[in-house]
């Protein structure tokens, strides 16, 4: 990917919140979950690293703990905010596959970095 692509606006990704992301790639659909934390995006493919589930247990539908942090439908992983790393479950220590993005103008835009497919 050689430019940056359009991903979100920059109000979908609340604070404390959950949301399905997907956008069309050369190889297929990307999706992934983003959330905002301390006021910048996060965004990581919407992949548990236990068994390589989704992490929703329904479209655009999260758990989440008393903390606030992600939980995996499946088996019950809990992910930190910050970097995606598991903090408890049965994929402890491991961590989310993160996307780079950045957010310019009112948009979340990845990086042209970003892995496709």
């Amino acid at each position: 990917m050689d430019e940056a692509k359009f991903l979100c606006d920059s109000n979908q990704l609340v604070e404390g919140q959950y949301v399905e992301l997907q956008i069309d790639m050369d190889r297929g659909p990307m999706f992934m979950v983003g959330t905002r934390h301390r006021g910048e995006p996060r965004v990581w493919m919407n992949s548990c690293p236990h068994q390589g589930r989704p992490l929703n247990w329904a479209p655009n539908q999260f758990l989440k703990d008393d903390q606030g942090q992600l939980v995996c439908a499946a088996h019950g992983a809990v992910f930190e905010p910050d970097a995606g790393l598991c903090v408890s479950g049965p994929c402890r220590n491991a961590s989310l596959t993160p996307v780079e993005v950045r957010e310019l103008d009112g948009r979340i835009q990845l990086e042209p970095c970003a892995p496709e497919g």
